[in-house]
């Protein structure tokens, strides 16, 4: 019998300005938004994984991403 191994998947609850912790924009936001990704799906977006967090440079800025598992 195989197994169907386990993956684990994410949504990206929020995401700020590292800089100052202000919202991001709507053109950042929406990248993440709405859908539920692994952690691989997320680095090939471009996303530094680092415990529950990441981090995304984009527009020339670096933005934090809070990461949570879904239920």
């Amino acid at each position: 019998m195989l197994e169907t191994p386990i993956v684990e998947r994410y949504v990206v609850a929020e995401v700020r300005r590292a800089r100052d912790g202000s919202d991001a924009p709507p053109e950042i936001t929406e990248r993440f938004q709405g859908r539920a990704f692994t952690l691989h799906e997320l680095e090939v977006r471009g996303v530094r994984i680092t415990s529950r967090r990441g981090w995304y440079l984009a527009n020339g800025q670096d933005w934090i991403l809070s990461v949570q598992p879904t239920l």
